[in-house]
């Protein structure tokens, strides 16, 4: 029996590639077949607590796929504003750590909530054109994140909600961030 050639590492650039114009560190498995062991977990993790930034894991080859699945370590205090998406639809599945997930109506209202705590709550899939965020409520949350593809730029897939402050200010989305947690007693 041969050896598998399906696992990927970041650290390998025979099996991963990293995007230089994504916003956040972005690496895309090079490779029709994925594996992921605990190792790779791991990597996304260690790389995201020694930068401060979120680290994400392609497991489709390219931007321009039909299907986009992701492995997400989303670190605490960073700010994904709410958004949403016109045409597709999306689902997070925490692997670990915990997540909230806030879905708003037109005018900001949150009119539903999901913690995802591995356990009791582990996947949260959000409709398309509906506005949301998701916060990690541990140190890191790790998550599986499915979506359609292509990717065809920010500005033609997400609207930003209007109710919500600019990633630019950084006070302000504290306060807002506080405000939602306040909302499930955290």
């Amino acid at each position: 029996m041969s050896r598998s050639t399906s696992f990927v590492s970041l650290h390998d650039p025979e099996t991963c590639w990293k995007d230089p114009d994504a916003k956040s560190i972005a690496y895309f498995a090079k490779r029709p077949n994925v594996r992921l062991s605990r190792t790779v977990i791991e990597e996304i993790k260690e790389m995201a607590q020694r930068t401060g930034k979120n680290v994400r894991l392609s497991l489709h080859r390219s931007p321009n796929a039909d299907l986009h699945e992701m492995i997400i370590c989303q670190l605490a205090g960073q700010y994904n504003r709410p958004k949403r998406h016109l045409t597709k639809a999306q689902s997070f599945h925490i692997m670990e750590g915990e997540m909230v997930v806030f879905v708003f109506d037109n005018d900001g209202a949150v009119i539903d909530t999901g913690v995802l705590d591995g356990k009791s709550s582990l996947i949260y899939r959000i409709g398309r054109d509906i506005y949301y965020t998701g916060i990690a409520l541990t140190p890191y949350a790790i998550y599986y994140e499915t979506t359609l593809g292509p990717f065809l730029g920010p500005a033609e897939q997400r609207i930003f909600a209007p109710f919500s402050p600019d990633e630019t200010d950084h006070s302000a989305y504290l306060a807002y961030r506080d405000r939602l947690l306040e909302l499930i007693g955290r």
